[in-house]
C-alpha cells in the first residue's frame, strides 16, 4: 500500500489499521453494533454520512476512493454497473493507446461498411464515427462469472479493481464465517503479495487467530479486547 489507512469510530478505542503488514479484524460480539457497524460501512462505501472515519497521513479520505468492500458473499457481482463503466473506460483507454492503429482500420471499415449499405437506400442518411465503447457493447464484453471456488472469486474481483480502480484495500463483512483457515491464507498470501490492505469484519470469533491477522474484539457488553497486538 501507498500508506495505512486509519478507521476510527468513537466507541473503539484502539483504531483500526489497513496495512498490507497484517489483515486487521474487527470482531463484534454485540449484535446491535455489527448491525450498525456493516450499515454504516456500506453507506459510507456509497458516499453517505457514518460513524467511521478513514484516514491516511492524518488526512481524512472518502473510503470508496481507494477501496471497496464485499458485505454479501453470497451475492456479489463484477458484472454491476459501476464496475462495467469501469471496464469500458480501461478498454477505450488500451484501444485509444496500444490499439489505436487496429482501431482506425475497424473504424474505417465499418464506415464503409455502413456507406455502402446506405447507398442501396432511396433515401440518404447520416451516421456518426464508431468509437471503441460502440464495439465492446455490441460484443457485450463483461467480466466472466464461472470461478470453481469461492477464494478463485475473491481473487479475481481483487484483481479487477486494483486494475481498474487502483484500489489499496479492501474490506469483508464475515469472511471467516465462509472460508476455512486454509482458503483464507491464500487470500491474504495474494493480497501481501499485491500489497493490498484487509479489514475483515467479523460477527464472532469463530477460531484462534491465524499468525497474520490483529484483532479488536468488540464483546457483546461493549468491552473491548485486542489479540495479537505487541
Amino acid at each position: 500500500m501507498k500508506s495505512e489507512i486509519k478507521i476510527t469510530h468513537a466507541n473503539i478505542e484502539t483504531p483500526l489499521i489497513v496495512s498490507d503488514e497484517f489483515v486487521q479484524l474487527l470482531i463484534i460480539e454485540n449484535p446491535s453494533f455489527f448491525y450498525s457497524t456493516v450499515c454504516d460501512l456500506n453507506n459510507q462505501f456509497e458516499g453517505e454520512l457514518g460513524n467511521y472515519i478513514f484516514s491516511t497521513n492524518n488526512q481524512m479520505i472518502p473510503p470508496a476512493k481507494n477501496g471497496d468492500i464485499i458485505s454479501n458473499l453470497f451475492n456479489f457481482d463484477l458484472n454491476d454497473k459501476k464496475n462495467l463503466t469501469l471496464l469500458q473506460k480501461k478498454l477505450e483507454s488500451i484501444a485509444f493507446s496500444e490499439k489505436i492503429i487496429n482501431f482506425n482500420e475497424l473504424s474505417s471499415k465499418t464506415i464503409e461498411f455502413v456507406a455502402e449499405v446506405s447507398c442501396l437506400l432511396p433515401f440518404t442518411l447520416e451516421y456518426n464515427e464508431p468509437q471503441p465503447s460502440d464495439y465492446f457493447k455490441i460484443a457485450g464484453v463483461k467480466f466472466e462469472k464461472q470461478y470453481d471456488s469461492l477464494e478463485e472469486k475473491i481473487i479475481c474481483y481483487i484483481n479487477a479493481l486494483i486494475e481498474l480502480k487502483k484500489c489499496e484495500f479492501f474490506i469483508f463483512i464475515n469472511l471467516k464465517s465462509v472460508l476455512s483457515d486454509e482458503k483464507l491464507k491464500q487470500i491474504y498470501s495474494h493480497c501481501r503479495a499485491e500489497q493490498i490492505g484487509l479489514l475483515l469484519v467479523e460477527s464472532g470469533k469463530l477460531r484462534p487467530l491465524l499468525t497474520e491477522e490483529k484483532a479488536i474484539i468488540i464483546t457483546e457488553d461493549l468491552c473491548e479486547i485486542v489479540e495479537n497486538y505487541n
